[in-house]
């Protein structure tokens, strides 16, 4: 008979993933998740898998997460400009934890050596800019957007720049500058 797990498999992966989120996956030793886990090694082998396996795990419940999050700003409003705004702000909700968003970090680290995350980011990815497109059609359509605009390159541009607003936090920490790059970024849409 199996011997029954002594821990929480989502709990584990939440810790691996905050331990992966903090220093990034290739400083992250097998050791610094058997410590932080408080996990003996073969238990995360075996339930985990490698690093590896671990990582896309942990990249998998933040892509999970995300997608609740821009669901839920995305469905904010019944004005789609108003639910794009929405979901531009929620990324300031996210700089006041202190860390860059997991897919950003990963994308930097990982996303030209590792054919895995790669894929699995651009998938993410581009589930995101396919709300904000499905958004912005709408607007479009209500006139709030106008009809020259492509809204398939705008919904690209838009998604793609939010990674600005996160690099921007990192490298100088300035709130005000952050809501400055969100504004703007929110003011281009509908012009």
């Amino acid at each position: 008979m199996p011997r029954q797990k002594e821990f929480d498999y989502d709990e584990k992966l939440i810790e691996a993933r905050e331990l992966f989120w903090k220093k990034g996956y290739n400083v992250t030793s097998l050791n610094d998740l058997v410590d932080a886990l408080k996990i003996n090694r073969s238990s995360l082998y075996l339930t985990y898998g490698s690093k590896h396996d671990l990582f896309i795990k942990c990249l998998n419940s933040y892509n999970v997460l995300r997608k609740k999050e821009y669901n839920a700003a995305a469905k904010s409003s019944e004005n789609p400009l108003k639910a794009l705004e929405n979901i531009i702000m929620s990324v300031l909700d996210t700089l006041k934890d202190s860390k860059t968003c997991l897919v950003v970090n990963s994308s930097f680290e990982l996303g030209r050596v590792d054919s895995e995350v790669r894929n699995m980011l651009r998938s993410q990815m581009s589930w995101g800019i396919k709300v904000m497109e499905e958004l912005m059609v709408k607007a479009q359509k209500n006139g709030q957007i106008p009809p020259e605009k492509d809204v398939k390159a705008l919904a690209h541009f838009t998604f793609m720049s939010l990674t600005s607003i996160w690099h921007t936090d990192l490298l100088y920490s300035d709130e005000k500058l952050a809501r400055q790059m969100a504004q703007m970024l929110i003011d281009n849409i509908s012009k």
